[in-house]
């Protein structure tokens, strides 16, 4: 199986991979790395490899970062030049949610790619405009504050 890696700046990959198992259970073959304020960047660099090497099962590995062009991207993309991974930028929980439930050994990591990204994309949109929308969310027992 591919593994993933959500690499973020703080604690958000840590979080999002705690909110994604409170909705569906732990994710296999799912870690996080965090820069953290004042983190050196060989430590960050020695982090994100480790975890790298012990997610790839034979498979590589797919890294969900936060921004393009900050440490956990570079970092990622400067590591991705001796090891199998692909970067995905612009992690959300819809992703991390794709990440547990979709992924399956035997998946190429082309598939699974494109179904993390129409996963995040699927999610950002404005709610609440139109009846038919609305009416979705008004059912019994469905929280609507």
């Amino acid at each position: 199986m591919i593994g993933v890696l959500v690499a973020t700046h703080g604690w958000l990959g840590k979080e999002l991979l705690n909110s994604a198992e409170m909705l569906v259970g732990r994710g296999v073959q799912m870690e996080c790395c965090c820069v953290l304020p004042g983190q050196p960047p060989e430590e960050f660099i020695r982090q994100v490899e480790g975890t790298l090497d012990a997610l790839d099962c034979g498979e590589g590995v797919v890294a969900l970062v936060d921004i393009a062009g900050g440490t956990p991207n570079n970092t990622v993309f400067r590591l991705s030049k001796s090891h199998c991974v692909r970067i995905v930028v612009g992690v959300n929980l819809p992703m991390v949610l794709c990440a547990c439930v979709d992924r399956q050994d035997g998946m190429d990591m082309d598939e699974l790619v494109k179904r993390l990204i129409q996963a995040g994309k699927s999610e950002v949109a404005e709610f609440g405009q139109g009846e038919e929308r609305m009416e979705t969310y008004e059912k019994p027992g469905v929280y609507t504050n």
